[in-house]
């Protein structure tokens, strides 16, 4: 949300994978400096966030609920618990394979999204998980809405472009030169905001270097 690493849940701080690395790669990342930077620089600032943050509540007393989710749930529909193992290889088994998730196409992302929305249909109605399990389902549970979101924004995007390769749609857009948002977790829904117009850092150091050659 800004530069504190803040998200849209107050008091929740993003940093390293967990956070965009949009403002320094764009829509291509890998292994290294980069994302080596990203994590260091994105936990600084997110522990500064948070440290302010708790320390602008004070010591008063807060009421807390529970959210709930796939896991916690309170009340289920008559599932079984969640077995973590299992959900993880079943999600691992979607976002894998290469002819899925890297050589992109419709039918191989409505196919992968059927099977994922059926499991999180199971996970979201289990039993609660016991307190020798709850952290792995989570886990698992996460590894499922991320393989969702991420599938679903891959189906709007009818291009190619940065580390996106749909082989229906092998061509870059320029219509499509927008940031895509996606969220929920029941229903999972799919929004375009426009893209930041941000100045070619070479032309600016070339222009910086012209004045200080000038001076």
């Amino acid at each position: 949300m800004d530069g504190t690493c803040a998200t849209a849940v107050p008091g929740l701080f993003a940093a390293g994978d967990a956070a965009t690395r949009e403002p320094i790669c764009g829509g291509f990342t890998g292994g290294g400096s980069h994302n080596a930077a990203w994590a260091m620089s994105s936990g600084h600032w997110a522990g500064l966030g948070a440290a302010d943050h708790a320390r602008a509540l004070g010591n008063g007393t807060r009421a807390l609920r529970r959210a709930g989710g796939a896991g916690l749930q309170d009340r289920p529909r008559g599932g079984a618990a969640v077995d973590a193992g299992g959900l993880t290889r079943a999600v691992q088994a979607e976002v894998f394979p290469y002819d899925i998730n890297y050589f992109r196409s419709e039918e191989g992302l409505t196919g992968s999204v059927g099977r994922l929305d059926r499991l999180w249909a199971d996970a979201a109605g289990a039993m609660p998980a016991s307190a020798d399990t709850v952290l792995r389902v989570r886990e698992a549970a996460a590894m499922l809405a991320t393989a969702r979101w991420m599938y679903r924004s891959a189906l709007a995007r009818t291009e190619s472009r940065g580390m996106h390769r749909r082989i229906d749609h092998a061509a870059l857009d320029p219509a499509q030169r927008h940031l895509l948002t996606v969220g929920g977790l029941d229903e999972v829904h799919v929004s375009t905001r426009p893209a930041p117009v941000r100045a070619d850092p070479v032309r600016l150091d070339r222009a910086e270097a012209g004045r200080e050659l000038a001076a």
